[in-house]
C-alpha cells in the first residue's frame, strides 16, 4: 500500500477526530444520567442487533468476501458523528444524538474488537490471512484513531473555550472537506472493488440501512420517544462510523479492499437519509 495514501487517510482521520472532540464537553457525557433508559436500550440494540442484521444480510445475498467484510466492520462500529448532522437536517434532538454518539465511541473499544473478530471468525473463510481480525490491534485503532484524538479535542476546548468557539466553523468545514476526500480516496484506490460488486454493495447498504432504521423506530417506541428523539433515534441506527473501518481496514487487515463497501454505503445512505430528515422535520415541533 502506498505510504502516502496510508498517512494521508491516517492523518484525515486523526484530524477530523480531533474536530468531533472540539464539539463535545463533559457534559455531553454526563447526560447520559439524563437519558438513561434511551442511551442504555440504543446502544444495546445497535451493539448486538445491528451486527445480526449485518449477519443476516451475508448469510442472505452471499456476497463477495471483500463485500462482506466491509458489512462486517461497519455493522459492528460505533454511531457516526453524521448522525448529529441528520438531526440539525430534521431540527429534531441533537443532544441525544451527540450524547449517544460520544458514549458509542466510548465503549467503542470493547464492542468493535469482539464483534468484528466474531464476525469475521464466523461469516468468512477462517484459513484465509485476510480474514484474520485479532482483537487486540483493533482496540488500539479505536484508542489511538478514535479515542485520544476525541480526547484531545476536548481538552483543547476545556482549556482553550476562545479558540474552539473561534474556530468551530472553519475548523467543521476543513473536517467535512477531510472527508470528501477521504471518500474520493478510498473510492480511486478501489474502484475496481466498487465496479466489480457495486450491485451487491447497494443492495446491502439498501436492506441494512431500512433494517437499522426499523430497530431505531422500534427503541423509539419501546421508549416512548418524542418526535424529536424518535428522529435522532432514526438518524442514529444506521450511521456508523467511516472512522473506525478505515482504521482498522488501514492498520489491522493491511488492505483497503473491505473500504468498498463502506464508502459507498456511506454515500448511499446519505442519499436516503438526507432527504428523509428534511422531510421529517415537519413532524417535529419547533
Amino acid at each position: 500500500m502506498d505510504a502516502l495514501v496510508h498517512g494521508g487517510l491516517q492523518g484525515i482521520i486523526v484530524f477530523a477526530m480531533t474536530v468531533v472532540g472540539l464539539e463535545l464537553t463533559r457534559a455531553d457525557l454526563a447526560r447520559v444520567l439524563h437519558y438513561p433508559a434511551h442511551v442504555g436500550l440504543a446502544l444495546g440494540a445497535q451493539t448486538l442487533l445491528l451486527p445480526i442484521a449485518g449477519a443476516t444480510i451475508i448469510v442472505l445475498l452471499r456476497p463477495d468476501p471483500v463485500v462482506a467484510g466491509g458489512l462486517i466492520l461497519v455493522a459492528a462500529a460505533p454511531q457516526a458523528t453524521i448522525s448529529s448532522f441528520y438531526c440539525l437536517l430534521a431540527r429534531s434532538d441533537v443532544a441525544l444524538s451527540v450524547t449517544l454518539t460520544a458514549v458509542s465511541s466510548v465503549t467503542a473499544l470493547v464492542t468493535t474488537p469482539w464483534i468484528a473478530s466474531l464476525g469475521f471468525d464466523l461469516l468468512l473463510d477462517g484459513d484465509s490471512s485476510r480474514a484474520r481480525l485479532p482483537v487486540g490491534p483493533v482496540m488500539r485503532q479505536v484508542v489511538t484513531g478514535i479515542l485520544l484524538p476525541i480526547g484531545a479535542g476536548m481538552l483543547i476546548r476545556h482549556r482553550a473555550p476562545r479558540f474552539a468557539a473561534r474556530c468551530r466553523v472553519p475548523l467543521q468545514r476543513a473536517s467535512l472537506a477531510a472527508l470528501v476526500v477521504l471518500l474520493v480516496t478510498v473510492m480511486a484506490t478501489q474502484a475496481d472493488a466498487i465496479a466489480s460488486n457495486l450491485r451487491a454493495i447497494v443492495v446491502a447498504a439498501l436492506v441494512f440501512t431500512a433494517m437499522a432504521v426499523a430497530l431505531g423506530l422500534v427503541v423509539a417506541r419501546v421508549l416512548r420517544c418524542t418526535a424529536g428523539e424518535t428522529v435522532a433515534m432514526v438518524a442514529g441506527f444506521p450511521s456508523r462510523s467511516l472512522s473506525v473501518a478505515t482504521l482498522v481496514a488501514l492498520n489491522v487487515l493491511a488492505s483497503l479492499e473491505f473500504l468498498a463497501f463502506a464508502v459507498v454505503f456511506f454515500v448511499v445512505q446519505a442519499g436516503v437519509l438526507v432527504p428523509a430528515m428534511l422531510y421529517g422535520r415537519r413532524f417535529v415541533p419547533r
